[in-house]
Formats: C-alpha cells, sequence, structure tokens
C-alpha cells in the first residue's frame, strides 16, 4: 500500500458531511421504522423495546448496503482511503511486539514494515489533527533510524501487507 497526499481540508469537509448524514439518516429510518412497527404489532402494554432495536438494526443494514453500493463515489474516495490505511496500520499494531523484536534482530523486511507504520501514522494523525502523539512517533522513527544505521541497511523495500502475516 502506498501512501498518498490527501487535502486535508476536503478530507475533514467530507468526513463531517458524511457523519451528519450517516446520523440523521440512522436517525429517521430506525425512528420511522421502529414507529411503523410499534404502530402495527405493538403491545398495548409499552413492552416495545424488540420493535424499537429492530428498526435501528433495520436501519443500519440499509446505511452498511448503501455505503457498500456508493464507496467508490469520489466523494468517500478519502473516507475510503483513510479507512483502509487505518486497516494496515491495525493489522501492524496486532503483531507490532515481533515485528520489533525481528526489526531489533536486523530484519529488513520488519524495519520497512515500522517504517510504514510510522510514516502511516503520521500521516493520519496529521489528517485527523492528532498532534498529541506526534512526539513519541518522531522518536520511533529515529529509534529505527538508528536500528537501520545499526544494521547497515540504507534503503528499505517498499511496504507490502503481506509482510505482516509472516510476524
Amino acid at each position: 500500500m502506498q501512501l498518498e497526499n490527501i487535502n486535508k481540508a476536503r478530507y475533514n469537509k467530507h468526513i463531517k458531511i458524511t457523519f451528519i448524514a450517516i446520523c440523521i439518516f440512522m436517525l429517521t429510518v430506525s425512528l420511522t421504522v421502529s414507529t411503523l412497527l410499534i404502530h402495527f404489532w405493538g403491545g398495548p402494554e409499552g413492552e416495545n423495546l424488540h420493535w424499537n432495536i429492530t428498526g435501528v438494526v433495520i436501519a443500519a443494514l440499509i446505511m452498511a448496503q448503501i455505503l457498500i453500493t456508493y464507496k467508490q463515489h469520489p466523494f468517500l474516495y478519502e473516507a475510503v482511503y483513510i479507512r483502509k490505511v487505518k486497516a494496515e496500520l491495525n493489522q501492524i499494531y496486532r503483531k507490532q511486539r515481533k515485528i520489533k523484536e525481528a526489526a531489533a534482530e536486523g530484519d529488513a523486511r520488519a524495519m520497512a514494515i515500522l517504517d510504514f507504520s510510522y510514516r502511516a501514522s503520521r500521516h493520519v494523525f496529521e489528517l485527523d489533527n492528532n498532534t498529541i502523539t506526534l512526539d513519541d512517533l518522531t522518536k520511533n522513527q529515529n529509534d529505527l533510524l538508528t536500528l537501520q544505521q545499526k544494521f547497515d541497511i540504507e534503503d528499505l523495500a517498499a511496504y507490502q501487507s503481506e509482510w505482516v502475516k509472516e510476524y
């Protein structure tokens, strides 16, 4: 996976619009469906929690189908791309201890995975305005550079997601 330049203003604008649209959709559809279900099949005692939950589930299923259908739409490009980057980071994070151990022993692929992880994390943090952890990230990147120098590794190979499965 390659990191791409994303327009931060466009990304934030589209994420906010998408989030608000999802909230409004979920609220409207779940309340409408729940109301209809309660009207036709609800009990007089007011114990209609299962109909309310059914309304939310139906709204969520419809929303999921809409997002699956339109995930290739240009408006959602940045959101889908960042979601893929975060999924890659999550896979790396789950195996990070073993990857760091391998990198400490001179494994160039492990170093390439860590390099991608640190660059991708910085990319996502900057887009999401999460600057609190950037100092720690810079320290980790410097530690990785020290490891590369220790094992005389000048250039790292381009990250391949299948490498993570090896650890």
